[in-house]
């Protein structure tokens, strides 16, 4: 299944490894170096699939959380893309809070990147972004299909 994924990492070995493994999966990789360009990125961009991102993007600001910023905003206005926080310096408070207040799909440390259970969530992201965006075309399809019908019986 061919995908729209975003990944945001300030490191650039970081970034092109990541980039590197995704497609190499066969998914449609952008890949961005800061906050403002992700913003740019997902201004322009529809049905995105997943976001990776990298908690802190500016690593000597050790109360940086531009990532966790950007998942709220992505929650808000892109409710249907799936987002995978990652982290060279993750704490389980950090953790938590992705899950709980911006109910991120699933938060990996970097060196997990190559791992089976990275592949498997990344899968397991696009494939319930693609259901949940397919329910929803059903949803506005019956929803358009009714009120037109009720326009016919308005006009009768």
């Amino acid at each position: 299944m061919r995908s729209k994924i975003l990944v945001v990492e300030d490191f650039a070995d970081w970034r092109e490894l990541l980039t590197g493994l995704l497609q190499r999966e066969g998914h449609d990789v952008k890949a961005v170096d800061s906050l403002q360009a992700a913003r740019d990125y997902l201004a322009r961009t529809k049905d995105l699939d997943l976001a990776i991102l990298d908690i802190r993007l500016v690593e000597p600001d050790e109360d940086n959380q531009d990532g966790m910023r950007l998942l709220d905003e992505i929650h808000r206005h892109q409710a249907l893309t799936r987002v995978i926080m990652v982290t060279g310096h993750g704490t389980m408070e950090t953790q938590r809070k992705a899950f709980r207040e911006f109910q991120a799909f699933d938060f990996f440390r970097k060196e997990q990147f190559d791992s089976d259970e990275f592949r498997q969530a990344v899968r397991e992201a696009v494939e319930s972004a693609h259901r949940d965006r397919q329910s929803r075309k059903g949803a506005d399809y019956i929803r358009d299909h009714r009120y037109k019908m009720w326009q016919r019986d308005q006009d009768d």
